[in-house]
């Protein structure tokens, strides 16, 4: 029976993945019905629906891969192990490229520079775009298959060797399945790296076009710098979800390593966990479109509290369905 602590913290876990479905199912249907209405998905919708969507599968398959090691059904020799762990591989390589891409998206779409590089990059911008949504994504892919057959193997040797209780090799396996783990976790430093100079060159932009309007006395309601804060915060909270991420990634697998621990393993859970909830909530406040649909639906909601659920559920689609049919075309971060 778990004890008072684990209780607290799967009711924790629970309340996360429940919340990060809805979010990330909110922006994947309301740019869905754009789409829909529109027959176009803009570069930026493309994005914000990839990333909803492999969201929604990294929550999942945590959770499922939660679900085996809680009950004890998480041996790293089984098949079933595997095709949940490369899920979650695929899964996860897939989110943080989404969410990078979206912060050299809003880097190339708002900052100002007159370099001819940067000029050329944004003039091709939906070009760069899909490059970089193709091209790094498939060599993390091809990268991390060979790493995770390596760590299988560590995770099998080290089974069989805590079954034997031979100290001197557990402690071997045991070094290398974390060495391994640790060279698996350096591929998050590619999309971790772009995001931060991004921020950085973005927080140089914003510099340089404050100063320019403090020299030509303009005023302070500037939507230029409203659209760099907007931007840069996302950047911001993103790159301290993904550290948190990682940190419960490895608190979740030291868990193995260290003997199963039960309770380190569902803090890690739910560490991991605010990345794909907690990213996801962030977006939709500063995405113009997601935040009118939010605030006609609360107004909508608030006029049918006497319905039934399915009254409200039929009222919040068609809403969403009319809002969107009288939107103008155009970007917005």
């Amino acid at each position: 029976m778990p004890d008072t602590g684990e209780k607290i913290l799967m009711v924790l876990v629970t309340g996360e993945f429940i919340l990060g479905i809805l979010l990330n199912g909110f922006i994947a249907m309301v740019n869905c019905i754009d789409w829909v209405r529109s027959k176009t998905l803009s570069t930026s919708d493309l994005i914000l629906v990839g990333l909803a969507i492999s969201r929604i599968g990294l929550l999942c398959v945590i959770m499922w891969n939660s679900y085996l090691f809680i009950n004890g059904l998480y041996v790293a020799t089984t098949d079933r192990v595997r095709i949940v762990d490369i899920l979650l591989m695929l899964m996860h390589n897939s989110s943080i490229w989404f969410a990078t891409v979206l912060s050299i998206f809003y880097f190339l779409k708002i900052a100002n520079f007159s370099n001819p590089l940067f000029l050329w990059m944004k003039w091709r911008i939906n070009r760069i775009i899909y490059m970089l949504l193709g091209g790094p994504l498939i060599i993390s892919f091809f990268l991390g298959f060979p790493m995770m057959e390596r760590m299988y193997y560590y995770a099998s040797n080290l089974s069989r060797e805590r079954e034997r209780n031979v100290s001197q090799e557990v402690q071997e396996n045991k070094t290398m399945l974390i060495m391994f783990q640790l060279l698996f976790s350096l591929l998050g430093l590619i999309p971790f790296a772009l995001t931060l100079v991004s921020l950085s060159l973005f927080n140089f932009s914003l510099w340089r076009h404050t100063q320019q309007m403090q020299l030509n006395a303009t005023g302070s309601r500037d939507p230029n710098i409203e659209a760099h804060v907007r931007a840069m915060k996302t950047m911001s909270s993103f790159l301290i979800l993904f550290l948190l991420y990682h940190i419960g990634f490895f608190l979740n697998y030291w868990s193995y390593v260290l003997g199963k621990s039960k309770m380190l393993s569902i803090l890690g859970i739910s560490v991991m966990l605010l990345y794909p909830f907690g990213h996801s909530l962030i977006l939709i406040p500063w995405n113009s479109k997601l935040r009118k649909v939010v605030l006609r639906l609360w107004w909508k909601t608030r006029c049918y509290q006497k319905g039934s659920h399915l009254q409200v559920l039929l009222m919040l689609l068609r809403t969403i369905w009319h809002f969107l049919r009288r939107q103008k075309s155009g970007w917005s971060p």
